[in-house]
């Protein structure tokens, strides 16, 4: 495990989640730490927990494969994640998103970053196998719930997602390119914000405790039930009618 998410020449904005960034980022790097601050604000409040131990590597894209991340190979360039391969854990945000990630509206980058800032959230804990939709539907309603709370035009960037891709988010397969991809991850975005209006931010703290609690691995059935059940009262007849779900 590598010590730091330090880069030769890089500079360190330090805080509650430090960002480490190139020279030549440093405005881009101060605007992520206001988000990173702004987000972990948030989710401290809804979850009712303190942040995680975290730093945020900002990379540039001449950089990219000397970022931290488990295993040899360097992931997809310009696509954010969150490692656990350096102390502290680290999110690692390329200099620009690859062009995959769609739509491209002002709430796009805040939404990213938000994203893999509340996967740390949620790995602070140990965390069994889950369905991916469940995985992935979490960090989109967190996303969401903080976007609302900090007034991102929400509205305005789901208008431009494709609510009819072909699949709902338990049917997609998993394997598949990297616009398909995308498509599930709007889906479970337009799922998850409709939860926090229609729900409130309070079930993201009961769906993380209850993953939190969790000793085996989470099958299908398991994971609608752990879903409905931190939605309350109402929860599964909603999900039922959503046509993402």
């Amino acid at each position: 495990m590598q010590a730091s998410v330090a880069l030769p020449g890089y500079e360190r904005l330090a805080g509650t989640i430090p960002v480490v960034h190139p020279p030549r980022l440093r405005e881009k790097a101060r605007g992520l730490f206001v988000l990173l601050k702004d987000g972990a604000e948030a989710l401290s409040g809804i979850l009712e927990i303190e942040p995680p131990e975290l730093e945020a590597l900002l990379v540039a894209e001449e950089n990219w494969s000397e970022a931290p991340r488990e295993g040899r190979r360097a992931y997809p360039r310009g696509l954010p994640y969150f490692t656990r391969s350096v102390r502290p854990p680290a999110l690692v945000l390329p200099e620009e998103l690859t062009p995959a990630i769609r739509p491209r509206t002002p709430a796009t980058w805040p939404l990213v970053v938000w994203h893999e800032l509340a996967h740390a959230f949620l790995l602070r804990g140990e965390v069994v196998r889950v369905p991916a939709w469940l995985g992935e539907l979490i960090p989109q309603a967190a996303s969401a719930a903080i976007g609302l709370k900090k007034g991102l035009p929400l509205e305005e960037h789901l208008s431009g997602v494709d609510r009819s891709p072909g699949f709902t988010v338990r049917s997609f397969g998993g394997r598949a390119g990297a616009e398909t991809q995308m498509a599930f991850q709007n889906l479970l975005l337009l799922l998850g914000a409709a939860a926090v209006e229609k729900f409130g931010v309070g079930f993201l703290a009961r769906l993380f405790r209850a993953l939190w609690e969790e000793k085996e691995i989470v099958g299908e059935g398991r994971a609608e039930e752990i879903l409905s059940d931190a939605l309350g009262s109402g929860g599964w007849e909603w999900l039922r009618s959503r046509p993402e779900f």
